[in-house]
């Protein structure tokens, strides 16, 4: 079975910058590429580990406590944990079929 097939929800395609935390303190940037109710897939050249706790925040959204799930080079899936996930999918469906470069408020309110 594939990934895609795995998936229960689907994603949707952006490209947001985020700012990065680990556990120990570290802070370094991220890009987001694609969110779904239940995580997020991000790159970036700090040093994270499968399995590290993560937060992620996402100017004008908030911030969402994670755990990366893998990564492959510079890219990761990372798990959300906590956070207003639901909130986040409604920011990148705001964009429509185009490819989402930054957050955009969701009509209904949030």
């Amino acid at each position: 079975m594939t990934d895609n097939n795995r998936r229960m929800d689907d994603r949707l395609d952006v490209l947001w910058t985020a700012r990065l935390e680990q556990a120990d303190g570290r802070v370094g940037a991220c890009t987001v590429h694609d969110i779904s109710l239940a995580g997020i897939l991000i790159s970036t050249d700090e040093p994270v580990t499968a399995g590290e706790e993560l937060l992620i925040e996402i100017e004008g959204i908030g911030s969402f406590a994670g755990r990366l799930m893998w990564r492959h080079e510079k890219q990761g899936g990372v798990a959300l944990v906590a956070g207003p996930d639901l909130l986040l999918k409604k920011f990148a469906e705001r964009a429509g079929e185009a490819l989402s470069t930054h957050p955009e408020k969701p009509d209904d309110g949030f």
